[in-house]
Parts: structure tokens; sequence; C-alpha cells
């Protein structure tokens, strides 16, 4: 199942839509699927910020070669959480100056960028993308780190307990940590 492509997007998705199921049956609160999708977006983007010091540190796994190869497939997976997590937050709104006011205070501004970060991400998460931005594509995906950092702050200054969006954003320090020291080691033991 994980190495057929198509079953590996319902496993990504399914969860979503049964979710969006709840919500448009009653059975979910706004309040609870904005979150729930915020949530899972930051957490498939934990996943995509692990993969490459998951491979530095295991690179001989038939398992880390798996993740790298859908990596990209987790990455868009996260931008679709984020972007419906964006969409039911504005389909809830019905003051356009009280949007365009709330929205530029830091606590919601930092979603917006990020969102921003990600849409470029996405669309450019493509075979045609790779081959004609060439030595740009890798430049261009860095900016996932950006990204990540612009969620995270979101999290913990919309959040009525920011705990959780704090545990959250150190996993990714650690992340980031461990992807520097090994890219380093690994340019120490080339030279």
């Amino acid at each position: 199942v994980l190495n057929n492509r198509a079953a590996f997007w319902g496993l990504l998705y399914v969860p979503l839509v049964l979710q969006l199921g709840r919500f448009a049956g009653g059975e979910l609160f706004y309040g609870e699927i904005v979150h729930w999708t915020g949530v899972q977006s930051a957490r498939l983007l934990i996943i995509v910020l692990a993969v490459t010091p998951l491979w530095l540190l295991f690179r001989n796994s038939d398992w880390t070669g798996w993740l790298r190869r859908r990596r990209r497939d987790i990455g868009v997976a996260t931008f679709i959480y984020c972007a419906l997590h964006t969409g039911i937050y504005l389909g809830n709104l019905t003051d356009f100056q009280a949007v365009i006011s709330e929205n530029l205070q830091p606590p919601l501004l930092t979603g917006w960028i990020a969102l921003i970060v990600f849409t470029h991400l996405a669309l450019t998460s493509n075979d045609y993308s790779v081959r004609a931005l060439r030595g740009w594509w890798k430049s261009l995906h860095n900016l996932v780190y950006l990204g990540a950092g612009l969620t995270f702050a979101h999290w913990v200054l919309t959040a009525f307990d920011p705990t959780t969006g704090y545990v959250h954003l150190g996993m990714v320090v650690v992340l980031i940590s461990v992807r520097l020291i090994l890219k380093n080691r690994e340019r120490v033991l080339r030279n």
C-alpha cells in the first residue's frame, strides 16, 4: 500500500475528508475544524522537515529512501491542510474591515506569510518545476524553514494555551539542528 502512490495519497487525505464530513454534518464545530486542520498541517510539516535528518542518520535504510521519495507528496498535503485551515477560517468571517485589521496583526500575519511561502512550494513541487528551475529549485524549497518558523510563530501567538505549539516548535528546532550538524559533519568528512 505504501509503495502505491495513489494509496499513499489516500492515507494522507482520508482523515481530512472524514473530518470535513464531520464538520459538514455538525459533529465538529468551527473552532474544532480550524484547530484540527492547522495542527495536522503543522505535524505533516514536521514530517517533511524530519526527512533529511533521518536520511542522513540512516542513509542505507530502505525506509528513509522511501520517505525521501514521498517528501513532496507530504509537502503538498501540508499545503492542502494549511489552505483548508485558512479557507475555513475565512468562510466564517463576515466583516471585511475586521478581517483586514485582524489579519495585519502579528498572530495572523505570520500565518498569511507562511501560506504564501507554502503556496510557492506547493506550486513548484512537481517534476516539471524541478527541471525548469534546476539549481534554483532547491534554493526555493529551502524556504520551507522560513515557512516552518512562521507556522509555529502563528500557532504560539494564536493559541489559548501555546504549550503544544512550543513543544512542536521545539521538535522543529531539534530537527533543523540535527540536519545542520549532520550536513556539517558530512562536509568535513568530504574535505
